[in-house]
């Protein structure tokens, strides 16, 4: 979902970002066993190959279909070993603390779910309102493996929670996970970095307190202001979506989805703002507003 999209300096639009990822919609992943779909940061190829360019479509683009979102999100910031680029490492934890506490998630509240959705589904009632940051962690993982699955992504993030590494999981927890560049990630016959560039996802398609809710951010030569912008957009998406389901065909328990399977973020390519925490200005990219039937213009604050 990130595409040839531009990064604010001093003021104006400036230089391309370094990593070329075309936005796109859900891609349902070939041979998926369970039923599964991703949202995806897509490459231009992987576009052409799906031929999934997202619309700008008008109020009231955004659905509601009874799933979950976030109340107040607790983000953990994953660091998948030594590796990790030294700038993410250093940054994030800056930039994850001011993110859930800003006026970037105000806008969110839009997304309530005390509603029922256009399925007929019972919502869940939930409130979205700002977040916190819980913490960085450098785990060492068990899986040694260059080249991992989701499910090997899951299974490891099971093991770093039961062991304490990391904080335990409850319907709040989004983990997002960083990534050193000699790691890939497949999704059943999609390849990081030459068909995506991130996406989010759960452990289950159920609404339970046992769910595992997750962003992988994989370094696909991504500088620090890249990876913000991925990141913002992944937490929104997950924040408003939390259990995605197939990807052209939104159905419980996804929640805030177009009619045919974009999120908040896919309809906003290449929007980008500012978010200033106290003397440091971060970018992060702009989403979706029902209220304003197109992509935002603000740039935000926290706190």
């Amino acid at each position: 979902m990130l595409a040839y999209v531009r990064i604010m300096a001093a003021g104006a639009l400036a230089a391309t970002l370094t990593a070329a990822f075309a936005l796109a919609a859900p891609v349902q992943a070939a041979g998926s066993g369970d039923g599964g779909a991703y949202h995806l940061y897509q490459t231009p190829e992987q576009m052409l190959r799906t031929g999934r360019v997202p619309p700008r479509l008008g109020a009231g683009s955004m659905e509601y279909f009874g799933g979950s979102v976030f109340s107040s999100v607790k983000v953990v910031s994953v660091i998948w070993g030594p590796n990790v680029n030294p700038q993410t490492v250093a940054g994030m934890p800056g930039f994850l603390t001011a993110l859930p506490n800003s006026t970037y998630v105000d806008q969110l509240s839009i997304y309530d779910t005390n509603m029922k959705g256009v399925n007929g589904h019972k919502g869940t009632h939930q409130n979205i309102k700002r977040g916190t940051f819980i913490s960085q962690v450098q785990i060492t993982p068990k899986n040694t493996n260059t080249t991992l699955t989701d499910k090997m992504v899951q299974k490891e993030l099971d093991y770093q929670i039961d062991t304490g590494a990391l904080p335990m999981n409850d319907p709040n927890t989004l983990y997002m996970i960083y990534f050193p560049n000699n790691i890939t990630i497949t999704l059943q016959g999609l390849v990081s970095c030459q068909s995506f560039g991130a996406y989010h996802y759960a452990s289950s398609k159920t609404v339970t307190s046992s769910n595992i809710f997750y962003g992988v951010m994989p370094d696909c030569g991504y500088t620090f202001d890249d990876h913000t912008i991925v990141s913002s957009h992944e937490y929104a998406e997950a924040t408003t979506d939390n259990i995605p389901t197939p990807g052209t065909n939104p159905a419980y328990p996804q929640a805030w989805n177009t009619s045919d399977g974009y999120e908040i973020g896919d309809l906003c390519e290449g929007t980008q703002a500012t978010l200033t925490a106290g003397k440091t200005t971060y970018y992060v990219q702009e989403l979706y507003l029902n209220n304003l039937g197109g992509c935002g213009t603000a740039n935000f604050t926290s706190p």
